[in-house]
């Protein structure tokens, strides 16, 4: 009777969430924001020069009885402040619809980092209600230089600054917090 006792004690304390996401609650705005975990693999581009490529796949849902006018891009300004690594998020049609282990590099990805990097992508939506979005945020870096997110959690935040708009921010580090956009509710 012990034994059996002492199980069920032992299995209700045990953490049983994926310990692979970080999953950060509701916010007092609205949107809860699962934060995947960083991923990634060595790449050599077209010239064979070798860099790291970590990536971070992050859902979005509205939480909010409300849509939502969700936009995320960074701007030219924000990513010269990190001259050693290329921050950008990857195009719609290079995201999973969830998280993911990638084991190699797809060949639309290698097209991607060998040449549109530069071409900083820029996502728009509405999310309606209970509404899913999912995004990619990638990190490419010389290997002449140490990587950014090692052995950091990169996530997405979010910060109210302006009255009509939340800030969302991309955590690489604890010193490094990129802005790349905003939400607002939209009035019906």
């Amino acid at each position: 009777m012990f034994l059996l006792i002492f199980s069920i004690w032992l299995y209700s304390c045990s953490d049983n969430t994926d310990s692979r996401v970080n999953i950060t609650k509701p916010t007092q705005f609205g949107l809860s924001i699962e934060n995947g975990q960083r991923q990634g693999f060595q790449y050599y581009d077209s010239t064979n020069t070798e860099y790291n490529y970590r990536y971070n796949t992050i859902t979005i849902t509205n939480d909010t009885t409300v849509p939502i006018q969700l936009k995320i891009g960074f701007s030219e300004k924000d990513l010269n402040k990190i001259s050693y690594s290329k921050v950008f998020l990857l195009p719609r049609s290079l995201t999973p619809n969830k998280q993911q282990f990638d084991n190699s590099i797809a060949d639309g990805l290698k097209r991607f980092l060998d040449f549109d990097t530069g071409k900083q992508e820029h996502l728009s939506k509405t999310l309606k209600p209970t509404e899913k979005c999912v995004l990619t945020f990638g990190v490419l870096t010389d290997i002449k230089y140490s990587d950014p997110t090692t052995p950091y959690e990169t996530k997405l935040l979010t910060h109210k600054e302006i009255p009509s708009a939340i800030s969302c921010k991309l955590k690489i580090n604890d010193t490094l917090v990129i802005p790349c956009g905003h939400f607002r509710y939209i009035e019906e």
